[in-house]
């Protein structure tokens, strides 16, 4: 197969990254103007957990996040609203296209906000399909740190990513400098995988390369 090749821009930590600061009503979606949304979307590089900011009480709102996860689908989640704290969602977005608001509280001053969390921004690309018929196989990733500074992991699943009726068994990378890397790298290894992705924190830029050879 051919050659993957990408290059990956990765968002900073904002908790504005999805809406700026605003009063929540009952009823109204919160507007989506943060620094990642364009055309009244917000969008990730990869799939992150999206937190909930305010200083106020706002915990007799549930608050629902729409958009989709790393492979399209579309997904939401109800939150209950933080408390002058930050609460995050368990499910991991790609996209935020509305968070709307459910609440028998009338609000005047009191604010939130909506982004990726401040103390462990992380993204989840998505999966990218490899070749599981080229024999005897050997592959080549490569991880090239062009600016910034992100730690990245690669991962596999021997799964079809693309079943959505099935859950994915994604596995850290065997090659240990692949998890948890700070700086390039270049590893071969001949392990069977059906895809692969970059798990990622930090901010910057990641050049991947994925070669599949075979020895046949």
């Amino acid at each position: 197969m051919r050659p993957i090749q990408k290059t990956l821009s990765f968002q900073a930590a904002s908790a504005t990254g999805v809406t700026t600061a605003q009063t929540p009503v009952n009823g109204v979606n919160l507007t989506i103007n943060g620094t990642f949304a364009s055309g009244g979307v917000a969008t990730f590089y990869g799939a992150t957990i999206v937190a909930l900011t305010s200083t106020s009480n706002l915990s007799t709102v549930v608050f629902t996040v729409n958009g989709t996860d790393a492979s399209g689908v579309t997904i939401y989640e109800n939150v209950t609203g933080p408390n002058n704290t930050t609460v995050n969602t368990t499910k991991l977005f790609q996209t935020v296209t509305s968070v709307a608001v459910a609440t028998v509280t009338v609000f005047t001053t009191e604010t939130v906000s909506v982004g990726n969390p401040n103390s462990s921004s992380y993204g989840t690309g998505a999966w990218w399909p490899l070749d599981i018929y080229v024999p005897n196989q050997v592959t080549n990733i490569s991880c090239n740190e062009l600016a910034g500074a992100v730690t990245y992991s690669v991962e596999y699943t021997n799964e079809d990513p693309f079943d959505t009726t099935i859950t994915q068994l994604a596995v850290a990378h065997p090659v240990a400098a692949l998890t948890g890397a700070t700086t390039s790298q270049t590893h071969f290894t001949t392990t069977l995988m059906r895809a692969v992705r970059v798990v990622t924190s930090g901010s910057g830029t990641l050049r991947v390369t994925v070669v599949q050879q075979s020895t046949a």
